[in-house]
């Protein structure tokens, strides 16, 4: 997503320049939103079309054209860059939000003129939860990551509920309990020490219709960070409000029950956020590639150590705990 819209900017600079220059015309205020906004849109679907053509030459690769939920799925996928993408540009009204747009501009460019974390995660983890989940979003390459050009971000997950059609909520996909994840329990994926948490982020008040929250104070919503490891902190994001169990300094066990998946913070629908990153601070750790263990991955058990990416069921091979909800 970053690197749509240093893109887009890069676009709209030159023709802002091209049109001062060659006909000696500024464009007022209004034209000017107008026009980043279209230029940011058509870059988003470029950007996605070339993802998706270099995914389905890959042998054995998930194309990703699974449905869009709720009333903007009428649009399709280009409806939900449209709406996510001009309801974003409010989030620049939000001086909290702004904020950390700046400290991860900043964080990201410190990353690049540094070495970057570890190639690979020292431990295995565990799945975050119980049942089978689908990867919506994710991976270690570039052709899987939705982040790639964000550093702390490159390896996350985006995880949900789909039935076999690939739908992730029953009704019309308006309330977040119509969710299949929505509310199910959110476990940690190895001990460790709770370093951060966030739980005073209420649920986007929007769902189904591609709308950001951007009134929330933060964009990465209720979360909670733990250190498993030297250079190894799980980040666990868009968590239910009121309903994450674990506090700064507690210790965790594999497994153990640390919130539910939400709707909170910038989140086009309910969804488990995770990655592991270098460091406790998310704006300046970089992303660290997570292996996996005990993983059964469309149907069939993974290789110990083995690494996901999107389009792929997943579910844990011996479930140790009781119901998801």
């Amino acid at each position: 997503m970053k690197r749509e819209f240093a893109i887009s900017i890069v676009v709209f600079l030159a023709l802002l320049v091209g049109l001062n220059g060659l006909f000696d015309y500024k464009l007022p205020y209004l034209g000017a939103v107008t026009l980043y906004v279209g230029i940011h849109f058509v870059v988003s679907l470029a950007t996605r079309e070339k993802r998706r053509a270099a995914i389905s030459q890959t042998p054995g690769a998930a194309v990703p054209d699974w449905p869009t939920s709720g009333p903007i799925g009428r649009l399709g996928q280009k409806g939900l860059v449209a709406a996510f993408t001009v309801s974003g540009l409010l989030c620049l009204l939000n001086p909290f939000q702004v904020v950390q747009f700046v400290r991860q501009a900043l964080g990201n460019a410190r990353l690049r003129a540094k070495p970057a974390g570890p190639a690979e995660s020292a431990l295995t983890y565990a799945l975050p939860f119980d049942g089978e989940w689908f990867v919506y979003n994710g991976g270690v390459t570039r052709e899987d990551s939705h982040s790639w050009d964000v550093l702390t971000q490159r390896y996350a997950y985006d995880f949900v509920v789909v039935d076999r059609e690939l739908k992730r909520h029953d009704g019309r996909g308006t309330r977040r309990a119509e969710y299949f994840c929505h509310g199910r329990a959110i476990r940690a994926a190895a001990s460790g020490v709770v370093v951060a948490v966030e739980d005073r982020i209420g649920e986007a008040p929007f769902v189904g219709y591609g709308i950001v929250d951007f009134c929330a104070r933060s964009f990465v919503g209720n979360h909670v960070v733990i250190r498993h490891a030297a250079s190894e902190y799980g980040f666990y994001a868009h968590l239910l409000a009121g309903q994450v169990s674990v506090r700064v300094g507690d210790t965790v066990e594999r497994g153990q029950v640390i919130g539910r998946c939400g709707h909170s913070g910038h989140s086009s629908e309910p969804h488990l956020h995770f990655h592991v990153q270098a460091g406790a601070d998310f704006f300046t750790s970089a992303g660290v590639p997570v292996r996996f263990a005990g993983v059964l991955v469309d149907g069939q058990p993974a290789a110990v150590g083995a690494c996901l990416r999107l389009g792929q069921r997943v579910a844990s091979i011996e479930e140790q705990h009781g119901s998801a909800r």
